[in-house]
């Protein structure tokens, strides 16, 4: 395609480009790869990539080089990242903006929280608050890791409660609690017995994995070990409920690795009769909880700082056990 950009400031391209067709090349941008781009946006690759495709056609070059399974950002892809995400977080600020003129005057802080987050470290970071910052309103947002830090990215949130790690750099994190994780099994499983297990002890058995679409980074790295310790036979459940998971056990004889502490509400799941819990040996995994904000937001938010100072004196050294 004719480059017609060149000599000219990618923040004055926009024409008639609407708001989607920069999230779509945000997201691919951040991705590399169309495919996790259009899960991200809960579309299929092919209007993603049309979508574009069009983006392209209105700015007059090319934003992508594509090669087989492989996407790179061009040199003016590059330089139209900055301006894109600029204009989608003044335009994700809008809706934000409330008709009631007090709104403005009050104190708050918009709180992302994952489902399955322990209970104890939801309740310690919103104890901090009342503490810290009692008069700070708490709008609060329920929704998977991986949704509540592309919110948290995208200036959404203020703060999330998430699995540890992130994976993603432009963002700071904080752990509050950790534990171990463990291996559920029926209870008349070969290794029910056990006082604790290995992953490459089990490298021929069939383990259920919860849906890796809630934290990709976090349960990429659960994979990998997984993988590392010669198990292949992984079966990808659509969902990420620990009770649907504790029926498959129990129907199956698949196992499942699950955080194990007595303080996590999986392992309650499967504190039944019917299931065991062993715990895993080397390589030891754990199962870290915290918060998530942006840099900087410290001094923008209110109470922000004082909560993350609060935090850190109580968990910093001494996370929660889990």
């Amino acid at each position: 395609m004719p480059d017609r950009s060149r000599g000219r400031d990618p923040g004055d391209l926009l024409g008639n480009v609407d708001i989607q067709q920069l999230r779509c090349f945000v997201a691919v941008a951040d991705e590399l790869h169309f495919g996790r781009a259009a899960e991200r946006l809960h579309v299929t690759p092919s209007p993603l990539s049309r979508r574009i495709r069009e983006l392209e056609h209105e700015l007059g070059s090319d934003l992508f080089i594509r090669e087989y399974h492989r996407v790179r950002l061009t040199v003016f892809g590059l330089d139209f990242l900055e301006p894109a995400r600029e204009v989608l977080k003044r335009f994700d600020a809008l809706k934000h903006l409330s008709q009631d003129p007090e709104a403005y005057r009050r104190r708050r802080c918009r709180l992302g929280v994952a489902p399955l987050a322990a209970p104890l470290v939801v309740d310690a970071v919103l104890d901090a608050f009342h503490r810290a910052a009692p008069d700070v309103e708490l709008p609060l947002t329920p929704a998977p890791s991986a949704e509540l830090l592309a919110e948290l990215a995208g200036d959404g949130l203020d703060l999330a409660v998430v699995h540890l790690p992130i994976g993603v750099p432009d963002l700071n994190s904080l752990t509050v609690g950790r534990g171990p994780y463990a291996v559920a099994m029926r209870a008349d499983d070969e290794f029910a017995g056990r006082d604790s297990l290995t992953l490459s002890e089990l490298r021929h058995r069939e383990f259920l994995m919860a849906s890796p679409k809630v934290h990709p980074f976090f349960m990429g790295g659960i994979r990998a070990a997984m993988l590392a310790a010669g198990i292949t036979r992984i079966i990808d459940l659509p969902h990420t409920d620990v009770i649907q998971v504790a029926t498959q056990v129990s129907r199956t004889g698949a196992l499942n690795l699950t955080p194990g502490g007595p303080n996590h509400p999986a392992a309650r799941v499967f504190g039944s009769p019917d299931y065991r819990l062993v715990p895993l040996g080397a390589p030891r995994i754990t199962v870290s909880i915290g918060v998530a904000w942006r840099p900087g937001s410290e001094a923008q938010v209110p109470g922000l700082d004082d909560v993350l100072t609060a935090l850190r004196d109580e968990y910093g050294a001494n996370p929660i056990s889990l």
